[in-house]
């Protein structure tokens, strides 16, 4: 059943929640590299993934003792819409940018990251270990 457009818009609206999304175009990410690149605390993290998982724009999985998450798939027009908004508007804005470089550069150094990937149910740990 698809959730109703203003439950959509509400939970997607807020903006740490958006940010989160953004992060998300890139692929699955677990819980603490959302956490060390939004600069927020674990708990507040996790609320705001469980409003967009109840909206059904994210899915869940977990990874040994991680939770991952990724973008819902684009099975209603609802959810194609949103993919196509944030495709469209989250590059131009500054602070989806930075996000995006911090991502990027704890990615870079090897921290506790899940490996982006397109599938929406699965994924695999990187290990953190690097020479």
């Amino acid at each position: 059943m698809a959730v109703p457009l203003d439950e959509l818009l509400r939970a997607a609206g807020e903006p740490t929640r958006l940010r989160l999304l953004n992060l998300l175009r890139v692929g699955s990410i677990c819980v603490c590299d959302l956490q060390a690149v939004l600069q927020i605390p674990q708990p507040t993290v996790s609320r705001h993934l469980a409003a967009l998982r109840h909206a059904g724009l994210v899915l869940d999985s977990r990874i040994g003792t991680r939770m991952v998450y990724s973008l819902a798939p684009q099975g209603t027009p609802q959810l194609e819409a949103l993919h196509q908004l944030l495709e469209k508007c989250c590059p131009r804005d500054e602070v989806m940018q930075s996000d995006l470089a911090r991502l990027k550069e704890a990615h870079r150094r090897g921290k506790c990251r899940v490996e982006p990937y397109n599938s929406t149910r699965s994924a695999r740990i990187v290990s953190s270990a690097r020479g």
